[in-house]
């Protein structure tokens, strides 16, 4: 039976499903590129060590609207299992399952609580955005560990404390006035947004509202949001080692690189210490994507502390546009939640030595 917080939840994305339907898969991949965490595109940050197998085994944990069929669509020799709460959100993706004849992908409304009852273990198990949606994401990242292959990779993400400042300030302002994720409340935040002001932290350095407030189904799921919450990195950290699991490292790391912001003895710090301050300082990361893995994984992390890193052979990503002459290499990434590009120099009398 379900719990008050997961019955809210659920009513919520019956009637406002989010992110918002798309009408043509193959349009959309067109236009924004594939998702953050598809196989098809990530494998080397997925698997450092090569591919468990060609036919992967995925499971889309919270698929929302559209993230099952566009993973499907972009694997077509993977088989796809996309779970959700919302039969709204499900009938979208059965639309486009049915629109670009995706053979490989299934659909089931069920909690990620329950994905046990499935009788599958999984290569790879997308989930972002819906853990922290829970009312026990402890207990959600245990119930997607034990369906996780010994040699398999999870993509999540959870929203980020530091950079979310103004959206927390005005849901407890949202909350004050008593409305909630149904048409009176929607209607009550849109005249709110009206009288922010461009100081407020819930503008980006840009002075323009985040973009998912340019929808009824954005403003619902950022600002009236039955239960929300977000992570800083040590959090996450602690969340992962919870569950019996190795944090495997960032999407993009250039949005936790220490060097880009600090100088001196702030980069002997460990790791981990450099990206809790970089969260900080930065106020880059109104989500963070990353990846993780079973214990057993652990010797396939990528390290730079060790020579191990001479050995390494440079890979361009997916989402890195090349640049520049054969002598000055730039490798420029799309610009970050903060406004910047991250451009790399690599090669040439005047490339960046300090990196």
């Amino acid at each position: 039976m379900e719990d008050t917080i997961t019955q809210a939840v659920r009513k919520q994305y019956e009637a406002y499903s989010y992110p918002p339907p798309i009408e043509d898969a193959e349009a959309f991949l067109k236009q924004w590129g594939p998702l953050t965490c598809d196989p098809r595109f990530a494998g080397i940050q997925l698997w450092p060590e090569g591919r468990p197998r060609q036919e992967l085994r995925i499971l889309c944990a919270g698929c929302g609207s559209s993230q099952a069929p566009l993973i499907a669509l972009n694997n077509p020799d993977c088989s796809v299992i996309g779970v959700d709460l919302s039969e709204t959100s499900l009938a979208h993706s059965s639309r486009l399952r049915d629109r670009h004849g995706l053979k490989n992908l299934e659909l089931r409304q069920m909690s990620l609580l329950d994905v046990g009852q499935l009788n599958r273990s999984f290569d790879l198990i997308l989930c972002t955005g819906v853990l922290h949606h829970l009312p026990n994401p402890d207990a959600g990242l245990k119930a997607l560990a034990d369906v996780l292959e010994p040699s398999g990779s999870m993509g999540l993400m959870l929203d980020g404390k530091a950079a979310r400042t103004g959206v927390y300030q005005v849901q407890d302002i949202l909350r004050r006035l008593g409305v909630g994720p149904d048409a009176e409340g929607l209607g009550i935040a849109r005249e709110l947004l009206k009288f922010v002001p461009q100081h407020h932290y819930l503008f980006e350095s840009t002075g323009k509202l985040p973009i998912d407030l340019a929808q009824d189904a954005g403003i619902v799921d950022m600002l009236l949001h039955p239960q929300d919450r977000a992570y800083s990195v040590p959090e996450i950290l602690e969340f992962v080692a919870a569950a019996g699991l190795i944090f495997f490292g960032w999407n993009d790391n250039a949005d936790y690189c220490a060097d880009r912001f600090l100088s001196g003895e702030m980069l002997a710090l460990p790791p981990a210490e450099q990206w809790a301050i970089v969260e900080n300082l930065a106020l880059l990361n109104a989500r963070h994507d990353f990846f993780v893995r079973k214990p057993q994984s652990a010797h396939f992390q990528v390290r730079f502390d060790t020579d191990d890193y001479l050995s390494y052979v440079p890979h361009v990503r997916s989402g890195v546009k090349l640049a520049g002459d054969p002598n000055a290499l730039v490798l420029s990434r799309a610009a970050s939640q903060g406004g910047r590009d991250a451009d790399i120099a690599l090669g040439g009398p005047d490339a960046g030595a300090d990196r």
